[in-house]
């Protein structure tokens, strides 16, 4: 069953190939424009919705990075369509020789970036630490070495590093939720996971789903009051 995730990764690459591939250099310029901002954004912000909806749905404190992810991806995604739509309604022109190999090249573009995103949220998913009967593990390079995951995660802590960085407040620099490293130009910024935490934190996550599920006493995916309620950050 190992075989399963990376056939599932390339099943996803090949729909957004298939799918865009038509829809020529400017159309798809557009969709990887959008589904790169909505993954940024979305990748941004998960964690403070996932915080905010535990004082809600703690008891479902396991599902909700995952869910926030994807509930914030598809809305972003869903509105930067809509926006572009009404904004671009007519395509640039490009030489039909250009735009026949340019259209599936954008479109390809635009698959990496999905598979990329795709792997990274499955660190939060609420599974096992290594799933797919060894398939999923968090310590190796997934899909053939190529790692997605670690390249997304690589890029979101690069533009957080750059033109969309933002500077703590006095108050999450005395929380201490964005740690500091030995970089006086980034003391005060807020990197996103600074310290490479992500994937070794998210491991210890679903090492205690599982170690909860296997007790006899609870059993459930749903946290009960008091147990685990503290959320693993991704910073």
């Amino acid at each position: 069953m190992s075989f399963l995730l990376p056939l599932g990764l390339l099943v996803v690459f090949m729909a957004c190939v298939g799918f865009l591939y038509t829809e020529g250099i400017w159309g798809n310029f557009i969709h990887l424009v959008n589904v790169v901002t909505a993954g940024l954004l979305a990748t941004t912000f998960y964690e403070p919705l996932a915080k905010l909806g535990e004082n809600s749905f703690g008891s479902f404190t396991f599902f909700l990075d995952f869910l926030c992810l994807w509930g914030l991806f598809a809305l972003f995604a869903g509105v930067f369509h809509a926006v572009t739509d009404q904004i671009s309604r007519t395509k640039v022109r490009f030489l039909k020789v250009a735009d026949d190999i340019g259209s599936p090249i954008m479109a390809a573009m635009v698959g990496v970036v999905i598979v990329c995103f795709t792997a990274m949220t499955l660190h939060t998913a609420p599974l096992a630490k290594n799933f797919m009967d060894g398939g999923f593990q968090p310590e190796a390079s997934m899909l053939m070495g190529t790692a997605p995951d670690r390249q997304w995660l690589g890029f979101v802590q690069w533009v957080s590093r750059g033109v969309y960085c933002r500077g703590l407040s006095s108050a999450e620099v005395q929380k201490g939720d964005y740690k500091t490293d030995a970089n006086p130009d980034e003391q005060k910024l807020a990197v996103f996971d600074r310290l490479a935490e992500f994937m070794p934190k998210y491991a210890t996550r679903r090492t205690l789903l599982e170690n909860y599920l296997g007790d006899k006493q609870k059993g459930s995916y749903r946290v009960a009051d008091g147990d685990l309620g503290q959320r693993v950050p991704s910073r």
